[in-house]
């Protein structure tokens, strides 16, 4: 009786054990697949045309009884359970940088793509768009509000993100991509230069104009800090910048985004300049001497001009002669054989007599010198000798282009001639005397072109072959004397000749 018991417990556990495998591994429908599997198998092998026809692919009830059904089902969870872990491992793909869109995600402003959403009619918009303006906002135009605002907000005109910037982006963001950005766009204030909906401007400007935008900041000192002073333009002065008053401010910038400073098309130092001024990148690139306040200094063309306005001409920061002391206040290096230049402002402080272009506020010393580059030595526009002596016969005297050359050549000079030279015997043109000798002396022999103490520009001192010797002028009312070292002294009357040149 109690084996009975024993081999009917034993019974009940090996089918209860039996009945949790089938329903937690699935062992019965597994199981049943695979005696399906192999049944199949044996067919094809049975009909199969080959040498072992012969061969019984049967399988008994004791070889099926063999088969470990735990160790097959433990085996396929195994399997399972690691393509589950694998498939864990696989990471999302990365998500799309901020300036790159691929054009299928562009948005399209048609009404093919916008017919899903609530379509506004023109004549259905709220009375503070009307009259519509000259330039509409394609999804404005369309009547695509929910391209930009969100329709089920409490607030009708609640965007569909926070940022203004990232709804302007999701159409526009590839553009700003540079090294600098304007700060409108970094700070991702698109509105404040662009109207949303509508403007009468291109562009959908919030002004007349692209200047009268920029104006909006760069004129009101009292939007910036101290310290952005350098952004401050004031438009109000005489000479403007032709680009500027003919186009706008975007022929040198670019509203948004650029590869050089203050959004400049080229470097603002000079390539921008010589991108249209042709004149002087010919003077400036080729010329056989350059001015070294172009060429080397640290700010190049801005070392002198002001690229928006100013109240001088040719754009300089300050009157022409005020300009070239900002570097010639020292002894300056010559970049063309290294020579040192006076101190030019300081002559000008102890010579109160300046030569007449020098003191006109329109010339100053591009009278003389060519202020870019020229072919002559010390950059003057016309050559001129450096010598003491210079030989006036078939010379083109660079004094020439404004002095009388007749008061230079002509022998005698009779007191009512017109310009006559005060700078005479009598009649006897002490000028011809002087320059047509057997040894012509040149005119800055005698004369500084820059400034003196004396009247006529005369001289203190001479150069002679590298020794300065004092000229010893002095000036009477009709005339006076001179006693340098080359002759000793004499004297000249206008009224009461002394004799001089007369034999």
């Amino acid at each position: 009786m109690k084996k009975n018991i024993s081999k009917l417990l034993g019974a009940v556990v090996i089918v209860g054990a039996l009945a949790y495998m089938f329903q937690t591994y699935g062992v019965g429908e597994k199981l049943g697949r695979l005696v399906v599997i192999m049944e199949d198998i044996a067919h094809s092998l049975k009909n199969a045309k080959h040498a072992y026809e012969d061969v019984n692919f049967t399988i008994s009830d004791d070889e099926l009884r063999d088969i470990d059904i735990v160790k097959i089902s433990k085996e396929m969870q195994s399997s399972i359970d690691k393509k589950k872990e694998q498939r864990a491992e696989v990471k999302a793909p990365p998500q799309i940088k901020a300036d790159e869109v691929r054009v299928e995600e562009q948005p399209q402003h048609n009404k093919t793509a916008a017919r899903e959403a609530k379509i506004v009619k023109l004549e259905d918009l709220p009375e503070k768009f009307k009259p519509l303006k000259q330039y509409l906002h394609q999804p404005f135009k369309m009547g695509a509000c929910q391209i930009c605002h969100d329709s089920n907000s409490k607030n009708p005109g609640a965007l569909i993100q926070k940022k203004i910037q990232d709804i302007c982006y999701e159409c526009h963001k590839t553009r700003y991509t540079k090294e600098f950005d304007h700060t409108p766009v970094k700070d991702g204030k698109c509105t404040d230069c662009h109207d949303p909906h509508q403007s009468n401007s291109k562009m959908l400007l919030k002004a007349d104009s692209v200047n009268e935008l920029c104006m909006k900041c760069h004129d009101a000192k009292s939007t910036f800090e101290a310290k952005a002073k350098k952004l401050f333009v004031d438009m109000k002065l005489e000479v403007k910048h032709k680009p500027i008053v003919e186009k706008s401010c975007l022929e040198c910038h670019d509203a948004h985004t650029a590869d050089h400073k203050s959004l400049l098309s080229f470097d603002g130092k000079m390539d921008l300049c010589l991108d249209c001024h042709d004149k002087e990148k010919e003077k400036v690139t080729h010329s056989k001497f350059k001015h070294g306040g172009v060429n080397t200094s640290q700010k190049k063309c801005l070392e002198c001009h002001n690229p928006h306005a100013t109240q001088h001409k040719k754009l300089l920061k300050k009157d022409p002669v005020a300009t070239c002391l900002e570097c010639h206040n020292k002894e300056v290096k010559s970049d063309e054989d290294g020579g040192m230049l006076m101190n030019m402002k300081k002559h000008f402080d102890e010579n109160p007599n300046w030569h007449k272009p020098i003191k006109d506020p329109k010339k100053g010393c591009s009278a003389c010198h060519e202020p870019h580059g020229s072919d002559n030595f010390s950059i003057l526009k016309k050559s001129f000798t450096k010598n003491f002596y210079a030989n006036l016969e078939n010379k083109d005297f660079f004094c020439f282009e404004c002095h009388n050359e007749s008061k230079i050549t002509k022998r005698v000079i009779k007191s009512n001639e017109n310009n006559v030279t005060s700078f005479r015997d009598g009649e006897i043109n002490l000028h011809q005397l002087h320059v047509n000798d057997r040894k012509g002396r040149s005119c800055r022999a005698c004369h500084d072109e820059h400034a003196s103490k004396y009247s006529h520009l005369i001289r203190e001192y001479t150069d002679f072959n590298g020794v300065k010797f004092p000229l010893r002028f002095v000036e009477t009312p009709e005339g006076g004397s001179c006693a340098p070292a080359c002759h000793k002294e004499f004297a000249y009357d206008r009224v009461n000749p002394k004799g001089i040149g007369s034999k």
